[in-house]
Formats: C-alpha cells, structure tokens, sequence
C-alpha cells in the first residue's frame, strides 16, 4: 500500500519538465508530418501515452525487483539484439523486430539492460577503482552490445554504449594511471586517420610517459595500447559502409558534396539559420514543407524547431532539457544507495549524451550518425525508453533514504 506522507518525494518538477518537451515535440512532428503522413503523429501520440503510463507505473515498483532482474533484463536485450540479424529485412539495416503494429528497436531496450548492470557491477565495488582487472568485465558488459548494434549496422547508436560506461565510471571514481588507459585509446582512435598526426600523438606520449616515470610493464602496456588502436583504425576505416565513411567526410566538409551526403547537412543549418531569433512561426518552415529538410521527424526535428520557433524557442526546448538534467543529478546526490547513485548517473549520462550528438548533428558540430532526440523525435522505441528511464529516476527519488 502506497503511503501518502511518501507522495511528497515524487519529484513533480521533473514529471513537468518531461511532459513539456514531450508536448513541444508533439507539436513539431505534427508539422513535419501533417502534410505527408498524418498517421505518424497519431502513432506518436500513442507511443507518448504507452510511455507516461510507464513512467508512473515503475514508480511504485519494488527497488529490490530493479536490482534483482538488472542482469536478466540485460541478457534477454542481447537475445533480443541478436534476433534481428537472423530476420529478414527489405534492406540491409537489420535493426528492427516487425510486429503486426510496431517495429521494435532492440537497441533502445539494450541501453537500459546495460545501464541497470553497470549500476550494479559498479554499487558492489566499494572502494575508487584503482586495478585495471576492475575494468574487465564492465568493458566487456558495453563490448557485446557495441558490437551487436555495430553490426547491423548502426554507428550512432553503438557509440552511446561507451559513453554510457564513461559517465558512471566518472561518478565510481577511477585512478589516474586508468583513466590515461580509458582517454589515450580514444584520442589515438581519433589521430590515426591520418598517419602524421598520429605519429605526433605518439611521440607525445612517449615523452609524456618518460616524464610520468611509471613502472616499466604500465608504460609499456599503455604504449601497446595505443599502438594497437592506432594500427587497427585504418583497418576499421576500410570496413565501414560507404555511407558511414561518407557521413564523416561530410561532416568535415558538407560543402564538398552538396547534393549528395552533404544534403543533410547543408538543409539542416539553412533550416536553423532561416528561423532567426523568432521563427517563421508554428506550420509556417518552408525548408521541411518543401521537402528540403531529410529525415525531418526523426533526426532533424530540432531543425524544424529552429525553424519554426528560432533562437528563442530553442533556448526554451534546451533549458527545459538542462533543468531536467539538473533534477536527475540533483536526486542522485540526496540518495543514500550506492546502486541508486550508479543508476541515475547512467540515465543522466544517456540522455546528456544523446541530446549533444543529435543537436550537434543538426548544427554541424558532430557528423551525421542517426541518433533521435529524446521525447521529441518519432520513433515508439525510443521515446517509451526515455519515459521508462525517467519513471527509473523517480522510482530512486520516491525511495531516495533506503540504502
């Protein structure tokens, strides 16, 4: 039986915050689609039901079955990741499960089984994670389903599963010698696309490594492992999809390619530029109503929110994202579980993450890699995720004093 005095601790800014951008993101995919396909906003309309219906469920779920099933719930999304690759699909995206009404995206479901195991990997280690043997088996927990989604292919996606486990290492806490073993690998990723830089980087971290004056075997070890990710992404480079390699090539120069896989792009900042400080005003973007605009509904729907409510309401839409960031955060830091604290790190680290890939995408500060924005783009999978992830953060702020 639900005890009234505890309804206090239902965080309602939060649930605001959430209903508000659900409802502007309603709004603007029903001008993106009220003169193409009508029936998408109907469907969004649904799956934004089914979501809040989920959010206020899992408030009142017992903790202990959260914590109990995290692993379970885990495993079966890698079971449900795999079964769209031995289904077959019209094209050679195998990302979806085709139910009679809905198409089910196991990646959604997966980041929510990852960020339940982490919290509890994380919540049984008491103690800064100084040894990298620590590190084996959350890297291995965020390796399967990187892979997994890699293979479907969808890039955008995959890489949210390392950011997850960055930012709740960043709330575990992690020695100095680990995070040189978690931050160098990225940064030789990044130079070896050109074989000068990376011989710079690498020279770097040679004199680094002189200066630092650690043990032979970790300066070594180190060393190994930049070297090996340094050889191995000119590999990987080969074996992306065109499409993928086009995507960064554009990211890095839209202009090279304007017709083609730098459309995107170039549609999206005229769209954003053309808004202005106040908009065109609500049904009024030439860019999306001429079919300029690709992927408008989905990927780009904060490019019609530029468009048609300028600067002044993507400020509005941005704020109403960082108070509910700064909610999240701030119910993490008055609970007293360690697991609840892990948990809610994962979900902020989510939807931070999500939310500057997707809007940086639309802006030109980050490539092209298909991620939605969270409870404003269509999509059932993703937006009942977002719901469930919220009703996960006031199901911790409801029960934030038990241990």
């Amino acid at each position: 039986m639900i005890e009234k005095e505890r309804l206090r601790f239902i965080d309602r800014p939060l649930i605001i915050f959430t209903l508000s951008i659900s409802a502007i993101g309603l709004l603007m995919i029903y001008s993106a689609t009220q003169t193409t396909n009508i029936n998408l906003f109907y469907k969004q309309i649904l799956w934004s039901i089914i979501g809040v219906f989920f959010m206020f469920g899992i408030i009142f779920i017992s903790r202990k079955y959260l914590y109990t099933f995290s692993y379970w719930i885990y495993i079966i999304s890698l079971i449900l990741l795999t079964l769209p690759l031995f289904l077959e699909h019209s094209s050679q995206a195998k990302r979806w499960i085709d139910f009679y009404f809905f198409q089910f995206q196991p990646s959604e479901f997966a980041k929510l089984g990852l960020i339940l195991a982490l919290a509890v990997y994380f919540s049984t280690k008491k103690e800064i994670i100084s040894h990298p043997g620590e590190l084996a088996l959350p890297f291995i927990l965020t390796l399967v389903p990187f892979l997994l989604v890699l293979i479907e292919p969808d890039l955008g996606t995959a890489i949210i599963f390392p950011a997850i486990l960055i930012f709740i290492l960043s709330v575990k806490g992690v020695r100095s010698k680990l995070i040189l073993f978690i931050l160098t690998p990225v940064l030789s990723f990044f130079t070896a696309f050109h074989w000068l830089s990376w011989i710079i980087f690498i020279i770097i971290l040679i004199i680094f490594l002189s200066l630092y004056r650690q043990s032979f075997v970790y300066s070594f070890s180190l060393f190994g492992a930049n070297s090996i990710v340094g050889t191995a992404t000119p590999i990987v480079w080969r074996h992306l999809k065109p499409y993928q390699q086009q995507r960064i090539l554009s990211f890095l120069n839209p202009g090279a390619d304007p017709r083609g896989s730098g459309w995107h792009i170039l549609q999206s900042k005229i769209a954003i530029g053309s808004g202005g400080i106040w908009g065109k005003g609500f049904l009024q973007g030439t860019q999306h109503k001429l079919f300029f605009l690709p992927e408008q509904h989905t990927d780009f729907i904060f490019s019609v929110l530029g468009e048609e409510w300028g600067l002044i309401g993507a400020l509005v839409v941005l704020t109403l994202f960082l108070l509910l960031i700064v909610r999240i955060i701030t119910i993490m830091r008055s609970t007293r579980s360690e697991w609840g604290i892990f948990l809610l790190s994962g979900i902020a680290g989510y939807l931070i993450f999500q939310i500057f890939m997707n809007i940086g995408m639309c802006i030109n500060i980050l490539p092209v890699v298909g991620i939605p924005l969270p409870f404003m783009s269509y999509g059932g999978s993703q937006t009942i995720l977002s719901f469930v992830l919220i009703g996960i953060v006031l199901n911790i702020g409801y029960n934030r004093y038990e241990y």
